[in-house]
């Protein structure tokens, strides 16, 4: 067995041994569950009122951004599989700057192997976001952002990855300082939608 389908096969059992509740309780979509009020019609009753809503799935939203926990369980998946590539991807940026700054081939090798890693992991976090939604295209600012950034990521992780091979390094860190940029903006998008709008207080 060669090197990378040791390391994919590593970060899928890595992956798969996550809680699929990394999260809490929190939901995506940035959304505070609304109390039901409670209107009294005098002192020795207590009606509770429900406000009319709309059906998720008749205004066309997906089940899970309403916190519906009845589904599969790899439906759930995607809080789990993200912070690993998140980490193996920024600590490859790391590892070869400074395999850059010291001319360094064995901080460069462990940057290889860091790539390698962290694009396994993109690609699963990737696959389990889109398992989350489904095939679901709606949504604000923050979730189209979130969701097409993380799906050029899992296609950008494997191309810098296969580039670390060459003898020539640039491209490799180029696309690598690109993608260690992206996730940080990623990371703030995910935030957002698991801890509601302006969760850092910026």
């Amino acid at each position: 067995m060669t090197v990378f389908p040791r390391l994919l096969l590593a970060a899928i059992l890595i992956v798969m041994a996550q809680s699929a509740f990394a999260h809490g309780t929190e939901k995506h979509g940035g959304e505070q569950q609304d109390e039901t009020p409670v209107r009294s019609a005098g002192p020795a009753s207590a009606t509770p009122v429900t406000p009319d809503a709309p059906d998720p799935e008749e205004a066309g939203e997906p089940a899970s951004q309403h916190g519906d926990d009845a589904g599969p369980v790899w439906t759930r998946l995607h809080p789990a599989t993200v912070h690993f590539p998140i980490a193996l991807l920024l600590v490859a940026g790391l590892v070869e700057a400074l395999a850059m700054a010291r001319s360094s081939p064995t901080l460069g090798s462990a940057a290889t192997v860091l790539i390698w890693a962290g694009a396994a992991g993109a690609v699963i976090a990737a696959l389990f976001g889109w398992i989350h939604t489904g095939p679901w295209f709606g949504g604000d600012a923050t979730m189209q952002w979130h969701r097409w950034t993380g799906t050029g990521l899992a296609v950008a992780a494997p191309i810098a990855a296969m580039l670390s091979r060459r003898t020539d390094r640039r491209p490799f860190r180029m696309l690598l300082a690109l993608i260690a940029t992206a996730i940080l903006a990623q990371g703030y998008w995910g935030g957002e939608l698991a801890h509601g709008p302006d969760h850092l207080g910026l």
